[in-house]
């Protein structure tokens, strides 16, 4: 009987270590995930709320290959 005891709190005792182990470990994985998320979220912080920010992304030209052949822009006929 007394090592039936043993064995379940052996058991017992290992679980809740692993338990208290994975979420410190867990914790530390979900906040690296979130600050590797959106880097620009660090640049949000030095901004005053209310202000008003545009960011412009530049315009990419279409690249055709010149083998292709003539180019023409679709032109919807009804």
């Amino acid at each position: 009987m007394l090592i039936l005891f043993k064995f379940f709190a052996i058991i017992f005792l290992i679980l809740f270590l692993l338990a208290f182990v994975s979420r410190i470990a867990l914790r530390r994985f979900f906040r690296r995930m979130q600050n590797q998320q959106d880097p620009r979220q660090q640049n949000k912080s030095n901004r005053r709320e209310g202000d008003v920010y545009v960011t412009k992304n530049p315009q990419k030209d279409k690249i055709v290959d010149k083998d292709v052949g003539d180019y023409v822009d679709y032109e919807e006929v009804e």
